[in-house]
């Protein structure tokens, strides 16, 4: 019965301590979340989910561009040719007038007119523009950030006036400098500005820009046929630019000046060094990409794309209505809690191996999902607080693991080593250390090795007239005095019942045998106190030096005990060194 109860209690023992465990794990799980949490919610680990996002969009590899768009540079050979910028406006006209007659759809200007040149040759422009009806021009927004104070930066009036349409073309990179996000829509003192390719995009679909909704997650806008156009935006209205590829590899490219002289050309009978027949139909942009001209903002995919490129390709995104959606913060926030979820689970297991795996399997299967949605279909899942959440949640829980297998060790440990009731060494461990300490003795015979057997006198009187309990206080106090009066690289130890025994490395017989008259008036000036009144007790000790060719333990303590046992003899409360060491005329 005796021992089914003790098997029961057992198994209780270690219920209890594995529940301890879980719930311990669990907390850490659970602080680990909630402290990934709050960086998500101040989105404070941004500038690494823009990495991750960069590589994502390099995963993807480059796509050419719509056909219908064209882009026509102000290049360094257009410098090298025509002069010094800005040119006469006049050569400006000459384009407008060229494109038109060669069937291009749309011309937008990145480019803003807003100073006076010329007043005939501004007026020449105004009227091939205003021929044309198909000439956008550009816009800038100043102190955009404050509404009060925000300001439209135009082209010349006559040039406005004369225009198809206009757009603004701030670009607003984010907090590492790379452009992934532009607004389509401003507000100018109540009035909402398009962004440039937007103006261009809404008069493409035959939309008017009072058709556009403006809702949580995205832009709405209602087609003269009473169908919707969805383009996503993150959550401050920002739409997310879906790069194509490197500059050079998407867009059909231009030299200006080759487009005017190759006109030239075909006017004079000659055959044209361009194809000016892709022009039909397209929409060209026209915009500064010559050293020192344009604005240079670093994408996703390479560290110099020029500004003109920026508003090209979120012109292509448009019409191909091929958008990035972003996750929202409550889509984000539930795949934590799911991540979450798991982890309670994984941190349960007593395998660090199947912890190790599994935790690298749902990374790897995250990260790779997340790609896999990025690049077939547009949506950007964040990465950074998944890995951060999941790779902190492991490296803690492994870390309190740890730490748990090493205090358990040292518990264990101090069981095998300690005495359960002084917390000195037990003869064992003792006898191992001695053993170990002969041999370094033996290496070097000129160093000193001592040790010193101690009994209580009339220990057993104690335990009858006081009790058991109050014997057990004098033990506890005796090595305690023996402990603290020994130094820190003497080893003491608890041989048994009333017994002590203590190894002073590098002291000789005369040392030790001072080491312990201390201890011996030490405890003798101590009182203990009892209901049945206060006493005091004494101790004998025995004392004996080891030499370099001592080869037994049992044998050297056995001369410290037939020391301790003369001294016991000769009256008790005394120390006496072993007949057979060099200072035994030693005695107190």
């Amino acid at each position: 019965m005796i021992s089914i109860l003790s098997k029961i209690r057992l198994k209780l023992s270690n219920l209890l301590e594995h529940s301890n465990q879980d719930s311990t794990r669990i907390l850490i799980t659970s602080t680990v979340f909630l402290c990934v949490l709050f960086m998500f919610h101040f989105d404070l680990l941004k500038r690494f989910e823009f990495v991750t996002y960069d590589y994502r969009v390099m995963l993807r590899g480059t796509r050419l561009a719509d056909p219908k768009i064209v882009v026509i540079e102000i290049s360094d050979d257009s410098i090298a040719k025509i002069g010094r910028w800005p040119w006469d406006r006049d050569w400006h006209a000459t384009l407008v007038k060229i494109l038109k007659e060669l069937g291009a759809k749309k011309v937008v200007f990145d480019v803003i007119f807003s100073e006076k040149s010329d007043t005939a040759k501004d007026a020449v422009l105004a009227m091939s523009m205003k021929a044309a009806g198909n000439v956008y021009l550009a816009e800038i927004i100043s102190d955009a950030s404050i509404k009060k104070k925000a300001a439209l930066l135009t082209s010349l009036p006559e040039l406005t006036q004369a225009a198809a349409g206009s757009g603004h073309i701030n670009l607003y990179p984010d907090e590492d400098g790379v452009m992934r996000r532009i607004p389509l829509l401003m507000d100018v003192r109540g009035r909402r500005i398009p962004q440039l390719s937007l103006a261009v995009a809404l008069d493409e679909w035959g939309a008017d820009i009072n058709g556009i909704q403006e809702t949580r997650g995205e832009l709405q806008l209602l087609l003269k046929d009473k169908s919707k156009i969805l383009i996503p935006v993150d959550q401050r209205h920002n739409f997310i630019i879906n790069w194509l590829g490197r500059w050079k590899d998407t867009f059909r490219h231009y030299s200006y000046v080759d487009v005017v002289t190759a006109y030239a050309a075909l006017k004079k009978g000659q055959v044209p060094l361009i194809g000016l027949a892709d022009f039909k139909g397209k929409i060209c942009y026209v915009g500064t990409t010559a050293t020192g001209l344009f604005d240079i903002r670093p994408t996703s995919l390479e560290p110099s794309y020029p500004a003109v490129g920026v508003n090209l390709t979120v012109l292509n995104n448009l019409l191909e209505r091929r958008f990035i959606r972003e996750f929202n913060y409550f889509d984000n926030l539930a795949v934590l809690i799911c991540l979450a979820f798991i982890l309670f689970w994984m941190m349960k297991l007593k395998s660090y191996f199947k912890t190790a795996m599994l935790t690298i399997s749902v990374l790897l299967v995250y990260v790779v999902l997340a790609s896999l949605l990025f690049v077939f279909f547009s949506v950007w899942a964040s990465i950074i607080y998944p890995l951060a959440l999941v790779l902190a949640t492991y490296f803690f829980v492994t870390l309190y693991n740890q730490l748990s297998v090493t205090i358990e060790r040292a518990k264990l440990f101090k069981l095998a080593t300690r005495d359960s009731l002084t917390g000195l060494f037990n003869i064992g461990h003792f006898k191992l250390l001695l053993k170990a300490e002969l041999t370094t003795l033996a290496m070097r015979p000129n160093r000193n090795l001592s040790i010193v057997m101690s009994d209580v006198d009339f220990f057993k009187h104690t335990n009858d007239t006081y009790g058991h309990p109050m014997g057990d206080a004098v033990l506890r106090e005796v090595a305690s005095i023996i402990k603290n009066t020994c130094r820190a690289l003497d080893v003491a130890a608890r041989y048994g019942g009333e017994e002590f025994v203590l190894m002073l490395p590098g002291a000789n017989d005369q040392e030790a045998f001072k080491v312990a008259d201390k201890i011996r008036e030490t405890i003798g000036r101590k009182i203990f106190f009892h209901e049945k009144g206060d006493f005091s007790k004494t101790i004998s000790l025995g004392v004996t030096q080891l030499s370099p060719n001592e080869k037994s333990v049992e044998a050297a303590l056995a001369r410290a005990d037939k020391a301790l046992y003369e001294a016991k003899e000769s009256g008790r409360n005394k120390v006496v060194i072993a007949s057979n060491s060099p200072g035994a005329n030693l005695c107190s």
